[in-house]
């Protein structure tokens, strides 16, 4: 999605603009219910159609608007203004001239002119802009932090529903293997080499592994159901994805721990966020201090008045001229008492963000140091799953011929079983883990997993 490549990386202003240029679809897509989904496809699908996502950009793009607002303060402003009255005055006249001592007069006037008013000197007019562009860039970067989030939560749904997809897999094979050993405990019941109770207790073993294959097979219906409900689509399990692979090496950020924090002390648009809030409360401290000094503003107006009185008494003429004004105000408030207080207001204010960027900087660093432990302990349980399930195979095999040949018992077999079918659903939980933390360290440095 292209809106999500570009707010990505948002570092300037530019970065921005670009980011929130692009609006999202009105409509909401839906699924194929013939097409197999990645997971790319599906966090594409989830950005586009996330109530989260359109609200985080609605948001920066009246940020962007508004940091337009404040850059216009330094441009003119010209209006055209039209006007038409008319006016029955009396005027006092001294006597003889007037017999009555006034003369009653009527004044129609049309006026139309353009004015134009334009700010000289305003020392809050800079701080104002600095803060705006610092709240647009905040903007843009929490709507790359909430597409990461989307994207993770998408990640996340979709390799639960991997996990439950494999261990479904298992408990088919795991049937699979119960069936073969109630196969061969009747055979050799028939050749007289075990008793019905071994038999019936792998015709146990067959129930209980179907048992848990019906579980499987709902597990894997709500995981579906849950991660449709994610992408933004109307949930659902008629959903295809591909299936688990048997070893799993996720992408992700190679290096240490300290160099993964530095990363995303760098990167996380949450945090850098937090900076530009931090920057915005120092210019509105500015905005503040700048009440102390003067303003000035110039305003002027140009256009043509036409009138023609009318008198009880005498003749008046009318007049048809150019007419226009021009003016220079300074302001300069000397005293005023709760502008202290105003700059006492943002002080706290800048202290509030300041205290804010240090929170998240250290939630941010404990993150990082969560995920990558979890990330390194589940690549350790990943071998040790795979060498758990080699040698679980190997003790099933030897112990299943043995019984064969009559020389060991339906219990040993069982129980090479049972704990065959606990390494096959270790691999399958070794491997989603190892994509989960993948994901989750990823997420935690500032990464789109």
């Amino acid at each position: 999605m292209a809106q999500s490549t570009t707010c990505a990386a948002v570092i300037r202003l530019k970065d921005a603009a670009q980011c929130v240029g692009s609006a999202p679809a009105v409509a909401v897509q839906e699924l194929g219910h013939t097409k197999t989904y990645s997971l790319p496809e599906l966090i594409d699908l989830a950005e586009g159609n996330s109530p989260e996502g359109r609200i985080a950009w609605a948001r920066a793009k009246a940020s962007l608007e508004q940091a337009s607002v404040a850059r216009a303060a330094y441009l003119p402003v010209l209006a055209f203004a039209a006007q038409g009255s008319d006016v029955r005055a009396i005027v006092p006249f001294p006597k003889p001239i007037a017999p009555r001592g006034y003369v009653t007069v009527e004044q129609p006037i049309a006026n139309a002119q353009m004015q134009l008013e334009y700010t000289l000197l305003d020392f809050a007019r800079g701080p104002k802009l600095e803060a705006a562009k610092a709240a647009e860039l905040a903007g843009a970067l929490r709507l790359g932090r909430t597409h990461q989030q989307i994207a993770y939560n998408v990640a996340t749904l979709y390799y639960r529903e991997q996990l439950e997809a494999g261990r479904l897999a298992a408990a088919k094979t795991i049937l699979q293997d119960a069936e073969t050993l109630r196969d061969n405990a009747q055979l050799q019941m028939d050749n007289g080499r075990t008793t019905l109770p071994d038999v019936q207790n792998a015709q146990a073993g067959v129930a209980e592994a179907k048992f848990s294959l019906a579980a499987a097979e709902g597990a894997v219906k709500k995981a579906k159901v849950a991660l449709t409900e994610a992408v933004g689509v109307e949930p659902t399990a008629e959903i295809e994805l591909p299936q688990q692979p048997a070893s799993i090496a996720p992408d992700v950020l190679a290096g240490e721990v300290e160099a993964l924090i530095q990363a995303a002390w760098s990167s996380r648009p949450d945090l850098l966020a937090k900076a530009q809030d931090l920057k915005q409360a120092q210019q509105g401290t500015r905005v503040a201090h700048s009440a102390y000094l003067p303003s000035a503003k110039l305003g002027a107006t140009g256009g043509q008045t036409f009138t023609w009185p009318t008198a009880d008494f005498g003749q008046l003429g009318y007049a048809n001229v150019s007419t226009w004004s021009a003016a220079v105000s300074l302001k300069w408030e000397v005293f005023n008492g709760a502008r202290k207080h105003e700059v006492a207001t943002q002080l706290a204010e800048q202290r509030a963000a300041a205290e804010e960027q240090r929170e998240t900087r250290d939630r941010v660093t404990r993150e990082v140091w969560q995920s990558y432990v979890d990330y390194q302990t589940a690549e350790q349980q990943q071998q040790a799953a795979q060498s758990f399930l080699a040698s679980a195979q190997t003790s099933y095999d030897s112990s299943l011929d043995a019984f064969r040949y009559g020389v060991r018992s339906l219990v040993d077999v069982v129980q090479a079983e049972k704990q065959l079918a606990q390494a096959r659903l270790a691999v399958v939980d070794a491997n989603a883990q190892v994509a989960l933390s993948a994901a989750a360290l990823n997420f935690a440095v500032g990464v789109r997993p």
